[in-house]
């Protein structure tokens, strides 16, 4: 049985070409292995983005909020989500990090491939801020799944 095709990446207002290239290539990845893309939604993005500053802020990857509640209770700000997954990555300047290394490195971890290839994923928000993690200048990223 033939996949479907891919859906376009809708770009958002807030959406950089950073996080449109995330999404090309999550999508390029799990077409590969026979499952549909994702799309974007505003709400997923809007909270990936604040988490991704948040993290900055606080100097440290979690996926837990800076309030100490679970990402599931932080996307369930966003909307009504029956399943959801959630990827962070820290990409320090200069050290290469494009989409397609981003989602490999992703793809070489057992939980985050597991929220990558989860076929009941269609919706996605990324964000990608840059500030620092202690002296180390670079990108926070998250990017949130949801069914």
């Amino acid at each position: 049985m033939p996949v479907p095709a891919l859906p376009p990446v809708t770009a958002t207002a807030a959406q950089t070409s950073a996080e449109r290239a995330i999404v090309r290539e999550i999508n390029r990845v799990r077409r590969a292995h026979g499952l549909r893309g994702v799309h974007v939604t505003t709400g997923l993005s809007r909270v990936a983005k604040s988490h991704s500053r948040k993290m900055l802020k606080a100097n440290l990857l979690t996926h837990s909020s800076l309030d100490g509640s679970s990402f599931g209770a932080r996307l369930a700000r966003a909307g009504h989500h029956r399943r959801y997954g959630e990827t962070l990555a820290w990409a320090p300047n200069g050290s290469g990090t494009t989409a397609r290394v981003l989602v490999r490195l992703w793809m070489n971890s057992a939980p985050h491939r597991a929220v990558l290839m989860d076929g009941t994923l269609r919706r996605i928000g990324v964000g990608r801020v840059y500030g620092a993690m202690g002296a180390q200048p670079g990108a926070a990223i998250t990017a949130d799944f949801s069914s």
